[in-house]
């Protein structure tokens, strides 16, 4: 979604509602994302979560793959005959 759409969405959705609690929720929520000083808190994680993403991120794309020939050795006891 454009960002132009995303701000238009949300300014009609603030026009649309009188419900105190959500609009102090919107605007807490703003204001720690755009005033955070760690990714973390930019994005709405947790300092752990962050943490764990940029790990898996960091990964090999093979940890913990195998091979065809390793699976189908794996699968045969069950398509014995």
């Amino acid at each position: 979604m454009a960002i132009q759409e995303i701000k238009e969405k949300l300014h009609s959705l603030i026009e649309q509602t009188n419900n105190e609690v959500l609009l102090e929720d919107l605007l807490l929520e703003a204001n720690s994302r755009i005033h955070a000083t760690n990714p973390h808190e930019a994005e709405g994680l947790s300092k752990e979560d962050y943490d764990e993403l940029i790990s898996l991120v960091k990964e090999s794309p093979e940890k913990d793959t195998i091979s065809y020939d390793e699976l189908k050795s794996s699968l045969s006891r069950w398509f014995m005959k």
